[in-house]
Parts: C-alpha cells; sequence; structure tokens
C-alpha cells in the first residue's frame, strides 16, 4: 500500500493494527446520538458539575490559520448564523485550543467520530512552521464563548498523515486527537458518522472562527461548486479557526463527508474517500 495513505503518531509509535491492511470497500459509517434535548431556540441547558469557566486569556487566542497562507474565507456577504451549543450535532463539535511545539497558542475546531476520537485539520495537530507536532489540544465540545459547559479535556496523544506531515500535501491534510477516555463522550451523547460524497446535495459546516465574539460557533450551508478525487469546493461562508470543522450531509443520514481547511472562495475541505475508513476506524479504537 503507498505510505502517501500511512497514518503517523506525534509518540512515533503505532498500535500494533494501524497501517496493516487496504482501505475497507465501506461507503459509510454510522454515526451516534444519545442526545434527547429538543431544538428550542434560545433554551440553554447548563449542568453544574460540567460547566467549567475558562480563563480570559483564551479569548484572545489568534487561530490556527494566521500561520498559514491561505485561511478560510467569507465568500460575498456573511450568511453565517451562531448556533446552540447545547443541540445535535453542535455539541458534537469542539473548540480546540492548541499549544503548538514553540509555545504558541492558537484555536481551531474539531469533531466527534467515536467516544475518544477527534477529527481535525492535520495543521491543527502538526504545524511546520511552529515547530512541528503540537505540545497538546484542550478540547472544548459544544464552547459557548467563555463557557464549556461539557467541561474539557487536554490531550497529547495526536495522528495525521505521513504524506501531510512529511510533505505538507494538502490532500491528506486531516488527523486525530486521541482523549484520554470517555468522559466528554459521556455528556455530549454522541458523533458523526461519516461517508463519501456521492452526489450533489447541500452541505452543512458549523465551527469556530476567529473573526466572530470569541468561543462561539458558527453555521453556514451550500452546495459544492467542484469535486476532485481529494478535496470538495464550495462558496459557503467561514473563516480562520473553523479549520477542523465537519464538511456533513443531512441526506439520508447526518453524516461527514469533508474536513474544512481551505479558503480562497471557493473554500474547500479534505474529501472523505476510501482510505479515510481504514484510517479513521484506526484511530477510532486508540
Amino acid at each position: 500500500m503507498d505510505n502517501h495513505f500511512f497514518s503517523v503518531s506525534n509518540t512515533g509509535e503505532l498500535a500494533e493494527f494501524e497501517n496493516k491492511t487496504l482501505p475497507s470497500p465501506f461507503t459509510q459509517v454510522a454515526g451516534l446520538d444519545q442526545n434527547t434535548l429538543e431544538e428550542v431556540q434560545g433554551f440553554k441547558l447548563r449542568n453544574r458539575d460540567w460547566l467549567e469557566i475558562l480563563p480570559d486569556d483564551v479569548l484572545e487566542l489568534p487561530h490556527i490559520d494566521s500561520v498559514r497562507l491561505h485561511p478560510e474565507s467569507t465568500c460575498g456577504n456573511d450568511d453565517r448564523v451562531l448556533v446552540n451549543t447545547q443541540n445535535q450535532p453542535y455539541r458534537y463539535i469542539c473548540s480546540l485550543i492548541i499549544t503548538a511545539n514553540n509555545g504558541g497558542k492558537y484555536i481551531g475546531t474539531g469533531f466527534f467520530i467515536s467516544e475518544r476520537c477527534i477529527i481535525t485539520s492535520g495543521h491543527c495537530v502538526f504545524v511546520k512552521d511552529a515547530g512541528g507536532w503540537v505540545r497538546s489540544v484542550q478540547v472544548i465540545p459544544g464552547r459557548d464563548g467563555g463557557n464549556a459547559p461539557f467541561g474539557s479535556q487536554v490531550s497529547t496523544n495526536f495522528r495525521s498523515m505521513e504524506d501531510f506531515v512529511n510533505n505538507e500535501n494538502s490532500d491528506f491534510d486531516h488527523g486525530a486527537i486521541i482523549l484520554p477516555d470517555n468522559t466528554l463522550f459521556n455528556r455530549v451523547g454522541g458523533y458523526f458518522g461519516y461517508s463519501e460524497l456521492k452526489s450533489s446535495v447541500i452541505l452543512n459546516t458549523s465551527g469556530y472562527p476567529g473573526d466572530k465574539p470569541a468561543g462561539t460557533q458558527w453555521f453556514n450551508a451550500g452546495a459544492p461548486t467542484n469535486v476532485t478525487d481529494y478535496k470538495i469546493e464550495y462558496m459557503i461562508d467561514t473563516e480562520g479557526g473553523q479549520s477542523g470543522s465537519p464538511v456533513y450531509t443531512n441526506s439520508p443520514a447526518r453524516s461527514v463527508v469533508g474536513v474544512h481547511g481551505y479558503g480562497g472562495c471557493p473554500n474547500k475541505a479534505v474529501r472523505v474517500r476510501d482510505y479515510f475508513f481504514q484510517r479513521w476506524a484506526e484511530w477510532s479504537r486508540l
């Protein structure tokens, strides 16, 4: 199997089962939703046993895309909408506080695909211009400004793709944050499924942009403008900080088809395709 498709780790060590088999033939992996909260506009549930008040300094952090040449873009009028992060699937989407290898701190976005696996952009866990593999990432599901309604966890266990880490190949720019246990999943109650995009349907994305009030999550949607072997292009509004956001469809089921990460109008996501099913399944087992 071509090592372009191989997984690499920030520790240099892999589990025995990683990179051992060919991509699976599956075209869809189901998500899980255990959330029963009604989606009532303006209602926000609070559980004081979980709630963390975030320190003021995290409200002023730059976005991870500020160290790259092509951050995400607003295409024409800004049509993004603020979401209630208590509701599904927004509670499965996480604000990331990234501490780079050089000590710099940045914001990004990620999302659950299993109890302990958060998918994000590769450049949220490996930042070449900031020293390579990041030191740590604080994962805050459903962040709401200065509040972490489901709490947070810090991880130092990361994965990405060999061709991205070694060659900065944007076609392979996705990665994983492995949480230490199931604490956050038990609170948010679900995760996204994923599938290969087969038709031109409406795409949805939601994440944590750096141009909006700090720590707030914003949604936008639209049709793809172009689909290639490795990328999905669209005029959906995004901004820096939304790297790692899920690009997902709602029909026939809620399913991630891409990992948002690039701007330029059209903006772009790395497309979920055959080898993703193998890598993401492996990362979900770690």
